[in-house]
């Protein structure tokens, strides 16, 4: 009889062994296989929310691209700005009036310097800085046309030099205005 419990020690031993195995792949093996699985899963989830926000705006794009055309629109249409497809176009029309203006009150234009162009509330401010001489007798006329001009000038800085008079000469009409001011304009900074 003694057979029978060494027998039953022997497979109690090896049951035990086994479900140590059993155990030992399950910790090393089962639980690594089924947390990858999770994440993987995990994953999949936020792959797919993030998915559902980019049709989302997909889907948004024609409405937005059809408020953006209708914004550039509405600026472009505002009345007195520079009307030019790029800045650059519109810094070469702002100095062609200038020119044109200075030239039409019997002035010249000695030089003409492009001001960076800075940015306000969706428009672009174009700005030149000029050195050019006028007679005094058209200057007011000058100023006149500027203040008048469409699309709409303004001066930021100014400084006006007249030559060295001597007492007769007070009253001449004649002398030349050396003048350097700062004009700029406002253009629609267009968004694409």
């Amino acid at each position: 009889m003694t057979a029978r419990p060494a027998f039953i020690k022997s497979r109690a031993a090896a049951l035990a062994a086994c479900a140590v195995v059993l155990l030992v792949v399950a910790v090393f093996v089962v639980t690594p296989v089924v947390a990858a699985f999770s994440a993987q899963s995990d994953e999949i989830d936020a792959s797919l929310q993030q998915l559902g926000f980019y049709r989302a705006e997909i889907a948004a794009k024609p409405m937005l691209e059809a408020e953006l055309k209708s914004l550039n629109e509405k600026g472009a249409s505002v009345p007195g700005v520079i009307d030019a497809e790029s800045t650059a176009l519109a810094q070469a029309q702002l100095q062609s009036q200038m020119k044109a203006l200075v030239e039409a009150n019997k002035g010249s234009v000695q030089s003409m310097q492009i001001v960076p162009v800075s940015k306000q509330g969706g428009f672009e401010i174009i700005a030149v800085q000029c050195d050019l001489s006028v007679p005094q007798s058209q200057l007011k006329s000058l100023a006149y046309a500027l203040a008048a001009h469409a699309p709409y000038l303004f001066v930021d800085e100014a400084s006006i030099s007249a030559p060295n008079l001597g007492p007769d000469d007070i009253g001449n009409k004649q002398a030349i205005l050396d003048i350097r001011w700062t004009v700029h304009g406002y253009r629609w900074g267009r968004t694409k």
